[in-house]
């Protein structure tokens, strides 16, 4: 199945000592859902099988009207909308690539000292967002979200840029809640500083 979690290592027992350079253990690692994607190029096809009939459909018509203008070669007329329609089902099918490349390069992970998102297209843009930063967290899902068991992660750092946003997060209940427990972890020893 894809986008399934990946567990890192075991976290070291009780008593064990930690290495004086600390290399972050996964917890959770995961990529947008795969379904997204095929839903983008089932639409890709029945938009450009709608293109298709609508220039079947409409040559007589734009036929009357371009024997009517005066300047533009009839010649052009086949051959320009032949191209226009090539053209339109290219960009459908570009925006459906466009896509399941975004989902190649977009890495959720949860390591067990920070949030790490990543993409590499269309720019390579890394972002890690300490536990300690999470005020609010919640996820959104459509009913073919519900369906499929994939959704929209927020994650709220209380920035001025919004809330962060993990587009299209596979099982986004049990990434919350991973999230949410590590959260508290967090905070938990904060909040006792705080009252002391």
């Amino acid at each position: 199945m894809v986008g399934v979690f990946e567990k890192g290592a075991a976290a070291p027992k009780p008593g064990e000592a930690r290495p004086l350079i600390s290399i972050s253990e996964t917890l959770i690692k995961t990529q947008p859902t795969i379904w997204v994607v095929l839903y983008s190029y089932l639409l890709a096809l029945a938009f450009s099988f709608g293109v298709h009939r609508l220039f079947l459909w409409c040559p007589p018509y734009l036929q009357e009207i371009v024997k009517n203008l005066r300047g533009l070669p009839f010649a052009w007329f086949e051959t320009g909308l032949y191209w226009t329609e090539r053209g339109i089902i290219a960009i459908a099918f570009f925006s459906a690539l466009y896509h399941n490349l975004w989902k190649l390069g977009t890495l959720y992970k949860l390591t067990d000292h920070d949030i790490q998102i990543s993409h590499w297209f269309p720019m390579r843009h890394l972002q890690s967002v300490p536990y300690g930063a999470v005020k609010r967290l919640g996820f959104q899902q459509s009913f073919l979200g519900v369906l499929l068991n994939y959704g929209h992660v927020e994650i709220d750092t209380g920035g001025a840029q919004g809330p962060i946003l993990l587009v299209n997060c596979p099982q986004p209940r049990k990434f919350m809640e991973t999230l949410q427990h590590k959260v508290e972890e967090v905070l938990q020893p904060q909040l006792l500083q705080n009252r002391s």
